[in-house]
C-alpha cells in the first residue's frame, strides 16, 4: 500500500501539471449568471486527473512490495530513534514548542489568519444579500397557514423559514436579527458535533475496545486535522449539520451491529430514528437531504448483510412512514405539493453550469485538492479490493468494511457537484467527506500494522508530554487566540444588539431610507424590490408581491411572468428599484428582461434616499411621460464593447443651459419608447440629480436582450418632478458583431445553490 501512495504522488504531480497547462483562460462572469459552458473541456481536465493516477495504481498494486517492506522498517526504526531523543530533550522540545505556538499566533496577517474560523462575528453588519434571503420569508410565513404555497426556497424550509421564526419567536422585540445570527451560528456548531461524533463512531469502527489509548490517540489526532483542514482542504457548512448526525447515526446503528450484539429495542429504536430522518433532511437543506435518502438506499442494501436485516428494515419503513404522516398533517398536501414543484424547479433550472475551467479561480497549487479527493478515491477502493481478496465471504467482507463502504460512496456521490462548478469553494465545500473516508481507511490501516501501532501506544505511555505538545501545537495552526479573543469579546456587548443598530452599521444608508420609506410601506399589502435583497422585507415587515422573493431565483421566462402577474395583481404603490447592489452582480435585467418591461411600463422613479432608488406607480410609467424639449448638449466619448458580459457601455457628460434635475438616463432603440437600459449605478443617479450644469453619466447596455436587427438607438433623460421625458443627442448605432453574444445561452442560465 505504501507502494501504492508513493507512486500515486508523482503520478499525481506529472497529472497536476498536465491538465494546469491546458487549462482554458477563464471566462468572466455576468451578474452572477455564467458566460460559457465549460463541461466538456472540465470532464477531459477531470479525466486525465483521475484516469492517469487510476492506471497507475493498477500498475504499482502489481508490483512487488519486498523494497517498500524494507523502507518501511528503517521509517519505523528512524521515528522510534526521533522519540528517543524528543524525550532526553524535553525542556528543549518544550521550550521549541511554545515558540512555534505563539509564532503561529503572532502572524495578525500571514497565511494562518485565513484559516480563523470566525469570518462573521456578531458585531458586523448584516449582510442584506446572504443573510437577507434567509430572513425574507418570516412576514409571508406569519399568518399564513399556507405560506409555502407563497414562497420559493432553495435551501431548505428550516434554514430558510424556520430559523427566522424561530428568532422571532425567541428574541424580544426588535431583535429578531441578532436571535437568527444566533440560531445560525448554533447550526455551524451543529455541523461540527456532527463531525466529531462521526470521527469518533468511524475509530471506534477500526478500533478494539481494549486498545484504549490507541482510539484516544487516533480521535484527537483526526479531529485536530480536520479542525486544521477547515478552510484550506475544505470547508464545513451550514448546511451540513443535520446531514452528519444521519450519518453519524448509520455508522453507529452499523458498529454496533458489527462488534456487539445490541438489543432488539436497540436495533427499533435506532433504525426508526434513521427513518424518521429521511423526511425531513430534504425538508432541512435542499441540497444535502436528497443526498442522503440516495445513501439511505445503500443502508437498506447493506442491512441484508446482517441477520437482523427484517427488524432493521421494518424499523426504518415504520420511521419514514411516521415521519411522512407527521409532515403530511403539519404542512397538508397543497404546500407538500409546492415543495415538490420547488424541488422540480431547482433540478431543472438550477444545475450547476460548469461555470470556470478546473478551479480557475486559483493558482496551480490548488489542484491539490481535487487531487487528494481522487487519491483518497483509488487508494481506498485498492484496499477494498484487497480486503476482498483477503475475506473469508461476502457476510464477512460486507460487515468489517461498511463505514468504508458508505464514506467511498458519499465521496463519489459529491464529487460531480464539484466537477460542474469548478471553483476552488465548491472542491472545498464537498471535500470534507473524502477526509473522513481516509480518517477510516489510515485507522483501519494502523490496526492491520501491529507492530506500528504498538510503538505508537508504547511511545505515548513513555513521551505523553511530547504527544501532547504535539497535537497542542498542530491545533495552534488554526486556532489564533488573539484573533478569537478579538471576535468573542464583543460578543457579550453586541448580543444585545437591536435591528436598526445592526441596519446602520451597513453603509449607504440602509437605515435612513428604512425610516424614511416605512411609512409609505406600512398601508401595502405587500413589498418587491429587484435587487434580490431579501432584508427589505423584513426592514418593512411585509411579505413578498411574488413567491420569488429574490428576482435572482426567477431563471425560467415562466418565473418572470409569474412576478408580472403578482405585481399586476397586487399592485404594490412603491418598489425599490436599485442601490448600490445593483452593480454588484444581483441585478438580472438580462435574464428578466419581461420583469423590467414591465416596470417601465407602470412605474417611474420616485425617490433616491441615499444611494436607494425606489419606483412608484404610475399609469404608463415612465414611458408615458410627456416630451419636453430642453437645450441640452449631448457628447458620448466612447463606445466600451464588453465581449465577455455581452454588454456596451456608454459614457458621456450632459452640458445643460440652465438646471434641471434629471433623475436618470434610459436608452430606447429608435421607434420604441420602452427603454432597454436604465442607469442604475448610484454615482451617475446621485449626479444626475444634483442640478448640476455638466454631468457625467454611464450606462450598460445589455446587448443579450436586443435583437441583431435592432441597430439605431436614442438617449433619453427623465424627471420625476415633472414626470418629463428629454430626448438627449441624436441616434447613434450600436454594433453587434464586437460583441459575442452566443457565449450567453439565457434560456440555459442557472446558478448556484
Amino acid at each position: 500500500m505504501l507502494t501504492l501512495i508513493f507512486g500515486l504522488v508523482l503520478v499525481s504531480y506529472l497529472a497536476m501539471k498536465l491538465v494546469w497547462y491546458m487549462n482554458p483562460p477563464s471566462r468572466p462572469h455576468y451578474n452572477n449568471f455564467f458566460a460559457y459552458d465549460y463541461s466538456t473541456v472540465n470532464y477531459v481536465q477531470f479525466i486525465i486527473l483521475f484516469l492517469i493516477p487510476s492506471i497507475a495504481a493498477l500498475f504499482l498494486y502489481r508490483s512487488s512490495f519486498k523494497t517498500i517492506d524494507s523502507f518501511y522498517d528503517q521509517s519505523l526504526e528512524r521515528v522510534k530513534k526521533t522519540f528517543f531523543i524528543l524525550e532526553k530533550n524535553k525542556e528543549t522540545v518544550l521550550v521549541v514548542g511554545i515558540v512555534v505556538f505563539w509564532i503561529f499566533n503572532l502572524m495578525e496577517h500571514g497565511f494562518f489568519r485565513n484559516l480563523v474560523e470566525d469570518k462573521n462575528p456578531f458585531h458586523s453588519p448584516f449582510d442584506t444579500y446572504h443573510e437577507g434571503e434567509k430572513v425574507a420569508f418570516l412576514y409571508t410565513f406569519l399568518g399564513n397557514n399556507e405560506a409555502l404555497k407563497h414562497m420559493f426556497i432553495i435551501h431548505g424550509y428550516f434554514l430558510e423559514v424556520l430559523t427566522s421564526y424561530f428568532a422571532y419567536l425567541i428574541a424580544p422585540e426588535n431583535h429578531s436579527l441578532m436571535g437568527f445570527r444566533i440560531l445560525f451560528t448554533l447550526q455551524h456548531l451543529m455541523s461540527w458535533l456532527g463531525v466529531i461524533w462521526v470521527i469518533w463512531e468511524i475509530v471506534k469502527f477500526t478500533t478494539e475496545n481494549k486498545n484504549k489509548i490507541l482510539f484516544k490517540l487516533q480521535f484527537i489526532l483526526f479531529s485536530v486535522i480536520f479542525i486544521l483542514g477547515n478552510g484550506s482542504f475544505f470547508a464545513l457548512n451550514y448546511q451540513q449539520g443535520f446531514f452528519f448526525f444521519q450519518l453519524g447515526l448509520v455508522l453507529h446503528l452499523f458498529r454496533e451491529l458489527t462488534q456487539s450484539h445490541p438489543s432488539r429495542k436497540f436495533i427499533l429504536v435506532v433504525s426508526l430514528l434513521v427513518g424518521i430522518s429521511i423526511p425531513l433532511g430534504p425538508l432541512y437543506s435542499m441540497k444535502y437531504g436528497p443526498i442522503f435518502c440516495v445513501i439511505f438506499i445503500l443502508f437498506a442494501v447493506l442491512l441484508f448483510f446482517y441477520k437482523e436485516f427484517k427488524l432493521l428494515l421494518v424499523g426504518s419503513l415504520i420511521g419514514v412512514i411516521s415521519s411522512g404522516v407527521i409532515i403530511f398533517l403539519a404542512l397538508g398536501l397543497d404546500q407538500l405539493l409546492e415543495v415538490g414543484k420547488m424541488f422540480l424547479y431547482i433540478i431543472e433550472n438550477y444545475p450547476p453550469r460548469f461555470s470556470a475551467p478546473l478551479l480557475s479561480d486559483a493558482n496551480e497549487h490548488y489542484l491539490w485538492v481535487p487531487q487528494l479527493v481522487i487519491g483518497i478515491l483509488i487508494i481506498c477502493s485498492v484496499q477494498l479490493i484487497v480486503d476482498f481478496k483477503e475475506s473469508k465471504n461476502y457476510r464477512s467482507f460486507v460487515q468489517e468494511n461498511t463505514h468504508i463502504i458508505i464514506l467511498l460512496f458519499l465521496s463519489t456521490l459529491v464529487l460531480k457537484a464539484a466537477l460542474d462548478l469548478s471553483d476552488k469553494g465548491h472542491f472545498r465545500e464537498i471535500a470534507s467527506p473524502s477526509l473522513l473516508l481516509l480518517f477510516a481507511f489510515t485507522s483501519r490501516w494502523l490496526g492491520k500494522l501491529t507492530k506500528f501501532s504498538i510503538f505508537i501506544v508504547q511511545s505515548y505511555k513513555f513521551h505523553t508530554t511530547i504527544w501532547v505538545l504535539v497535537l497542542v501545537t498542530m491545533l495552534a495552526m488554526n486556532m489564533h487566540p488573539k484573533e478569537a479573543f478579538r471576535h468573542v469579546k464583543p460578543y457579550w456587548k453586541y448580543i444585545s444588539a437591536d435591528d436598526d443598530f445592526l441596519i446602520a452599521k451597513r453603509k449607504y444608508s440602509y437605515l435612513d431610507a428604512v425610516k424614511e420609506m416605512r411609512p409609505e410601506v406600512k398601508d401595502m399589502e405587500c413589498f418587491y424590490t429587484l435587487n434580490s435583497e431579501g432584508v427589505w422585507y423584513y426592514y418593512f415587515k411585509k411579505p413578498s408581491c411574488s413567491r420569488y422573493h429574490m428576482l435572482q431565483w426567477a431563471l425560467s421566462k415562466e418565473g418572470s411572468y409569474e412576478i408580472i402577474n403578482s405585481l399586476r395583481n397586487k399592485r404594490p404603490r412603491v418598489i425599490l428599484f436599485s442601490n448600490y447592489n445593483s452593480n454588484r452582480g444581483l441585478v438580472t435585467f438580462h435574464a428578466n428582461s419581461e420583469v423590467y418591461d414591465f416596470v417601465y411600463q407602470n412605474y417611474r422613479p420616485y425617490k433616491l434616499v441615499g444611494n436607494h432608488w425606489f419606483w412608484k406607480g404610475s399609469s404608463r410609467g415612465m414611458v408615458g411621460a410627456k416630451l419636453t424639449e430642453l437645450d441640452i448638449k449631448n457628447k458620448i466619448e466612447n463606445f466600451v464593447y464588453n465581449n465577455s458580459g455581452a454588454v456596451v457601455f456608454l459614457n458621456g457628460i450632459l452640458e445643460l443651459k440652465n438646471i434641471y434635475n434629471i433623475d436618470t438616463l434610459y436608452v430606447t432603440s429608435v421607434g420604441n419608447n420602452l427603454p432597454i437600459a436604465v442607469a442604475t449605478n448610484d454615482i451617475s443617479m446621485v449626479q444626475i440629480k444634483s442640478g448640476s450644469l455638466k454631468i457625467p453619466w454611464s450606462i450598460k447596455i445589455p446587448m443579450i436582450n436586443i435583437s441583431p436587427k435592432t441597430k439605431v438607438f436614442q438617449l433619453w433623460g427623465y424627471s420625476s418632478s415633472k414626470h418629463e421625458r428629454i430626448k438627449i443627442g441624436q441616434n447613434f448605432e450600436l454594433d453587434h458583431t464586437k460583441v459575442n453574444k452566443e457565449n450567453f445561452k439565457l434560456t440555459d442560465t442557472k446558478i448556484n445553490m
